[in-house]
């Protein structure tokens, strides 16, 4: 069940996994949002950006052999608020290295690129500002001095974009960049399952 936005307009703390659809009702769809100038054009436009991906996966669907080029993708920002009209999503995306490999080279596959080259592109596209993260399972979790470049790689970026989507910028602050004040966790986002 989709969480419900605590009295400060955002996410009790926390990561929370929700299908798109529930997504869809918690962010566009809810009566609090039926007055939202921007809410619904935005959906769509991350609907369309991600069904780039999802094309790709229809066209090689045979090389995938079932892997998505898309694990998760995590939603925060003024989007996961209460905030009626936001101006974009923030978006961070956990392509799966796996799949991605597969697809590389292949016709089409230049959006993989594409995709993350310019957010501001992106933004003013599809009303979407994203973020890569290079997903890929590892057994070995417990076992650092066995994490491969790119295992450690894929951690860091884990941790960080984790770490970002639960602060918040302090109030009347004039340098927007993460802080030591802003670290504590002060609000939840969304991990979103397709």
């Amino acid at each position: 069940m989709p969480p419900t936005f605590a009295a400060n307009g955002f996410l009790p703390l926390g990561r929370y996994s929700v299908s798109f659809d529930e997504a869809e009702s918690m962010l566009v769809s809810a009566r609090e949002f039926q007055d939202s100038a921007t809410r619904t054009a935005l959906w769509d436009g991350l609907l369309s950006y991600v069904d780039r991906f999802l094309t790709l996966e229809d066209m090689y669907a045979s090389v995938l052999a079932g892997l998505p080029l898309i694990h998760r993708i995590w939603l925060g920002g003024s989007f996961v608020s209460t905030k009626t009209d936001p101006g974009n999503i923030d978006a961070t995306l956990l392509i799966d290295t796996r799949a991605e490999r597969a697809v590389r080279g292949r016709p089409g596959s230049k959006w993989l690129t594409t995709a993350f080259q310019s957010r501001d592109r992106m933004r003013e596209k599809f009303g979407v500002s994203p973020l890569r993260i290079g997903y890929q399972p590892v057994a070995h979790i417990f076992e650092p001095e066995r994490f491969t470049p790119e295992e450690r790689t894929y951690f860091t970026q884990r941790g960080v974009w984790d770490d970002w989507w639960q602060r918040c910028r302090l109030p009347g602050q004039a340098d927007r960049s993460p802080s030591e004040q802003s670290a504590a966790p002060a609000r939840g986002y969304l991990e979103v399952r397709l």
